[in-house]
């Protein structure tokens, strides 16, 4: 029993129960089917990976867009970081696979696994897109930390030796 600066008693009492009767907690979420630029956008996005042709995946990224790596807190800018450090990782990974998707308004979340030597490791892409089709943004999250500071280490030490 805990005691007020003036010396009464403090009893913890559990918190009431949500009355969730009437309340439609589903309303918020988004039923919205991406646009037909971000569903174009998103079939060529799988494609690239499927055949790991990233000379094209310029075509489908924004100028200006941003790649947030599960590895650093701020995000990269630009097609040519983006390609880069794609290429590096891809050839790191071995058997990445998406396993499902799930849609917004303007884009997908698609989880995946994947693995590095003995590691396995399991993710999502959060891909946004334009109304042109074009990637503008694009997160990656994996776990667990361990596997994910793994391959950050190695991509670091490839993309140093350039």
């Amino acid at each position: 029993m805990l005691r007020t600066e003036s010396g009464g008693k403090h009893v913890d009492h559990p918190p009431p129960e949500p009355n969730w009767k009437g309340i439609d907690i589903m309303a918020d979420t988004q039923k919205a089917q991406p646009h037909e630029a971000a569903q174009a956008g998103i079939t060529e996005w799988r494609r690239i990976v499927a055949e790991l042709d990233w000379d094209r995946l310029p075509e489908l990224l924004a100028e200006n867009v941003a790649y947030r790596s599960p590895a650093d807190f701020e995000p990269y800018q630009g097609k040519d970081t983006m390609v880069a450090i794609l290429r590096v990782v891809f050839g790191i990974m071995e058997d990445f696979t998406y396993l499902r998707h799930f849609s917004s308004g303007t884009g997908y979340v698609l989880e995946f696994s994947t693995r590095i030597g003995d590691a396995r490791l399991v993710g999502a892409d959060f891909v946004e897109f334009d109304e042109d089709g074009k990637i503008t943004d694009f997160m990656v999250m994996m776990r667990p930390a361990g596997a994910v500071q793994i391959l950050a280490s190695e991509a670091a030490k490839r993309m140093a030796a350039g």
